[in-house]
């Protein structure tokens, strides 16, 4: 398949004979300003490369290709234009990241071998990162299956834990449900082993035990350090790290923090541990949310109502 180049003029002329020089070398759109662009980008794309006039009414190139870069930042960005001055060519260079400007007019081998330049820039970016996600992919994989031979009752826990967090995390419109989820699987890092017939206490529980109080503590900060060094996944580890940080800046880590400052996944992943204890003892899961209720200065007000509105009996066959 033929690589997608978008180009975008104020002159039909040009855009005419951008598509008839070109169709049968890459599959071309055209846009008559950088409005319509942007619209074609949203609707149309990814480009591999977005070739854009300079002078355009309205917006011109530096502004739509600044707006280009935002909305798809992947895509190459070619500057087609007459004669830029310095501050024009600085201005492109740092604003709109260009790839290449092309003097206009120009003739179509030269204006081609750009634009070939710029979908071989594609294809490397884009190419490491579906390299660098699918390593990443079967390092994860790698790493739930161990903790699956490990401790299947664990990882049973872990999918519901998963599951409900996504759950929460969409509906208070959270932009990295991906790593609150991941922070949810990885829970059999630092959870302590159960015993056949016992049940998870909520973390204000363990911290209270002498003995809970020194190791839940230490296994976090280790299950944040051995997740810290993997690429991409930093969120991740400073999920685990702030679980056991109370919405009123109790508990682990003793660093002052404002409560809006505490990530938003670690205040999901603490409502909904403590959940998922109170409601194995008690097997209610509204006697269970009672509960949390009651101690609502250590859970954040927003979350425990995103859990109330989207948490529901019978939601997942595990259980803690």
């Amino acid at each position: 398949m033929n690589a997608k180049v978008l180009f975008v003029d104020d002159d039909d002329n040009i855009l005419a004979a951008a598509c008839r020089n070109f169709r049968n070398r890459y599959d071309v759109d055209t846009a008559s300003g950088g409005a319509r662009a942007l619209r074609a980008m949203e609707e149309h794309g990814p480009y591999a490369v977005v070739v854009a006039d300079m002078a355009m009414p309205g917006m011109n190139g530096i502004e739509f290709l600044q707006k280009a870069q935002v909305l798809a930042p992947d895509t190459i960005r070619i500057m087609f234009t007459g004669h830029p001055g310095p501050v024009t060519l600085l201005a492109a260079i740092n604003s709109g990241q260009v790839f290449r400007f092309i003097p206009k007019p120009c003739q179509p081998e030269e204006l081609a071998t750009a634009v070939d330049a710029g979908i071989r820039q594609y294809r490397l970016v884009t190419g490491e990162r579906e390299l660098l996600e699918a390593t990443l992919t079967g390092s994860i994989e790698a790493m739930t299956g161990i903790l699956e031979v490990l401790d299947p009752v664990a990882c049973a826990c872990a999918r519901t834990l998963a599951y409900r967090a996504a759950r929460v995390a969409r509906a208070l419109g959270a932009g990295d449900v991906w790593s609150i989820t991941l922070a949810a699987l990885f829970s059999p890092l630092w959870l302590p082993p159960m015993e056949a017939g016992s049940r998870l206490r909520t973390v204000a529980e363990c911290l209270a035990d002498p003995a809970g109080a020194q190791a839940l503590p230490l296994a976090v900060e280790k299950a944040a350090d051995l997740v810290q060094p993997i690429p991409r996944l930093e969120e991740v580890a400073l999920i685990i790290r702030y679980l056991c940080k109370g919405f009123d800046g109790s508990g682990c880590p003793e660093t002052p923090m404002r409560p809006e400052d505490l990530p938003l996944g670690s205040r999901i992943l603490r409502a909904l541990l403590d959940l998922g204890a109170v409601e194995g003892r008690a097997k209610d899961l509204e006697v269970a949310m009672g509960e949390l209720r009651l101690q609502g200065r250590l859970y954040d007000p927003q979350v425990l109502a995103a859990v109330a509105g989207v948490i529901i009996p019978g939601d997942s066959a595990a259980r803690y």
